[in-house]
């Protein structure tokens, strides 16, 4: 398994967000793509940082990770990437579970939570299942 980066967002994310034109990333974490976005309402709430991650499931990085899904019928893309990223995460942590946010589609997995310490964990997660031996 790769090595899993150091967890690091700026110290003063509202800044970030404000250089950043109301987002900011990080691309060490490829193939996901770790987003914070500001200006997010989710069902009439304002979201002060929604914190995402994004990848396309596909490609030779998800070669071992897909053939797990395909044992367990779960399709390999997006969509069946959000189902077991969101079935795996209610095993362990069902409260977290429930505060994900899945905007997956069939090329790509979209899953978003509300807070940076639930994105964390979220992310730390995801890597353990993309990579797992």
């Amino acid at each position: 398994m790769p090595k899993m980066p150091k967890w690091k967002p700026p110290k003063n994310i509202a800044k970030a967000l404000e250089d950043g034109d109301g987002s900011w990333e990080d691309e060490r974490w490829s193939p996901i793509q770790l987003t914070a976005m500001s200006g997010t309402e989710y069902e009439g709430r304002e979201i002060p940082v929604a914190w995402q991650i994004e990848f396309e499931p596909f490609g030779d990085v998800f070669e071992k990770a897909n053939a797990n899904l395909e044992e367990i019928e779960i399709e390999t893309d997006g969509d069946g990437w959000g189902e077991y990223i969101s079935q795996a995460i209610a095993e362990s942590n069902p409260a977290l579970a429930s505060r994900l946010h899945l905007d997956c589609e069939s090329s790509t997995c979209v899953i978003w939570v509300e807070t940076e310490e639930d994105c964390r964990l979220l992310l730390e997660a995801t890597w353990k299942l993309i990579f797992e031996e």
